[in-house]
This record gives structure tokens, C-alpha cells and sequence, in this order.
């Protein structure tokens, strides 16, 4: 098994918010995204909440012994998470104060090979047979536009719902979006909220079937491949090489970067 990991901060953050794990003892290896926080708390350290969140997971699961399943170590990281809230006392009523992190894990066992999600952190397979498969789905893609048919919907039942040109303000239509976490038609997150569990994806491979896995945080989403093309070309190339075709299309399209990670199995 050949194991490549890369990371790199994007230039517009303090720290880089996302994290990642390789549990060699016990082959879990993951990816995990901080959502940036809307409030500017930081702890002792200069630490902001999604730098803690996606660390907290990325110990949590490095420091396994065991693993039953990936989802009751999500679970027992998201209560740990939000333990962690009330020590430095975040209102938890208020969700765009809730420290967030995404989260792809995948556990390499003897016969087969169990991947968990939440978030828009992404999990891609590439079997013996050439073809590959995208095992997750982005819940994050699209809540903007969700978020403002909520909105309408709010408003024709009389709910009161501040008026839509407010929302053309960034800020508060991502206060807005972080409201929708864990809910349907929302998006799925790790925010210490126990609703969040029932949001997890998860499956199942047979690990013979499988020549290579890789796992990555949305900083490394190409505007116009698909995963599956991405997946290809870093193959082929190398993630280096491939860093610098998304760098290139930021500067020109001027999208904002984001913290990359990615981690890459070989089988």
C-alpha cells in the first residue's frame, strides 16, 4: 500500500483549517475541512473554531486503538466537539456560532474497505476494471440557492423571514446557510449536534475490487472536471501538478482559494 498525502494553506487564512489522518495501526485515513466561523472567537492559542473542530477530529482519530465502526467514532468526535463548546462556553442555541468540520473517512480491513461523510469532503474509488466512482455526495453544493427557495417558501407561510435583498450581503446569507446544518434539504455537518449523525453517508467496497482510494477537502474542486476527471489527472501526473492548474484558475477567474488537502491510497 502506497499512501500520498498533500497539504497546502490557503494564502487569505491565519491557519489552515483543514486537517487530516493516517491511522496506520489500524488503516483509517481521512480528510477533514473546518467551516471558516462567522464570529471571531479564538482560544489561548490564536485558534479559530473550524481549526479546532477539524484538529479535534483528526486527534480523535488518530489516537484510536479500535475501530466497531466509523460511524460511532464519528459519533463519540461529534460529542467530544461539542464538550469541547461549552468549556469555552459557544451559545449553542445560535448554530452560526457552532464550530464546524467536515469529514471523508475511509478503513481499509482485510476483505473490504468502509468509507463515512459528512459535509463536501470527497471520496473517490478507482477500481481494477478502469472505471471509478464518486462514494459520496457534496451536501454542501447548492445550499445557497436552497437556502433563498426556503426562504419563499417561509415567506408564502407567513413566517417572518427578513426580506431577500438583505441576503445580498455574503455574511448574513451565510449566517443564514449555517441555520440549515443538519436539516433536510440543508447540509450535513460535524457541529457537536447530535441531528448530524443521521446525515452521515457511509458504505461498503470489497477491497479486491479496489486499486486506489483518494479522499480531499474542496479547496482541490476543479470549476469545470469532475472528481472523477480530477482523480484521473493526479494519476497520471502528480497532485503537485495538478495544484497548480486549480492555482492558475483561481488567479484568473478570481475564485477565492481554499485550504487543500488531499490524501491518496494506492492498493
Amino acid at each position: 500500500m502506497e499512501i500520498k498525502t498533500y497539504q497546502q494553506k490557503s494564502p487569505l487564512k491565519q491557519e489552515c483549517e483543514d486537517s487530516f489522518f493516517c491511522n496506520e495501526g489500524l488503516k483509517v485515513y481521512g480528510v477533514c475541512d473546518g467551516a471558516t466561523p462567522l464570529i471571531p472567537f479564538q482560544d489561548e492559542k490564536g485558534h479559530n473554531g473550524a481549526y479546532l473542530a477539524s484538529n479535534l477530529f483528526a486527534s480523535h482519530f488518530t489516537s484510536l486503538k479500535e475501530v466497531k465502526s466509523l460511524q460511532e467514532i464519528i459519533t463519540n468526535a461529534n460529542e467530544a466537539l461539542q464538550e469541547k463548546m461549552i468549556d469555552y462556553k459557544i451559545d449553542k442555541t445560535k448554530k452560526d456560532h457552532l464550530w464546524c468540520t467536515c469529514i471523508a473517512v475511509v478503513r481499509i480491513k482485510d476483505r473490504s474497505i468502509q468509507y463515512a461523510q459528512l459535509g463536501d469532503c470527497m471520496i473517490v474509488a478507482a477500481f481494477h476494471d478502469g472505471t471509478m466512482k464518486v462514494l459520496t455526495k457534496d451536501t454542501v453544493k447548492g445550499i445557497s440557492a436552497r437556502a433563498k427557495r426556503k426562504r419563499e417558501k417561509d415567506r408564502k407561510k407567513g413566517l417572518p423571514v427578513p426580506e431577500e435583498h438583505l441576503f445580498n450581503d455574503s455574511r448574513q446569507q451565510l449566517k443564514y446557510n449555517r441555520y440549515l446544518a443538519n436539516m433536510p434539504n440543508g447540509y450535513s455537518v460535524a457541529n457537536g449536534m447530535p441531528e448530524a449523525i443521521t446525515w452521515i453517508q457511509q458504505g461498503e467496497l470489497p477491497l479486491a475490487e479496489v486499486k486506489g482510494v483518494f479522499i480531499c477537502s474542496d479547496g482541490l474542486f476543479h470549476p469545470d472536471w469532475s472528481l472523477e476527471q480530477t482523480v484521473e489527472y493526479v494519476r497520471r501526473h502528480s497532485i503537485e501538478e495538478y495544484v497548480s492548474i486549480i492555482e492558475e484558475l483561481e488567479e484568473k477567474k478570481r475564485i477565492r482559494p481554499d485550504d487543500k488537502t488531499i490524501i491518496m491510497i494506492e492498493l
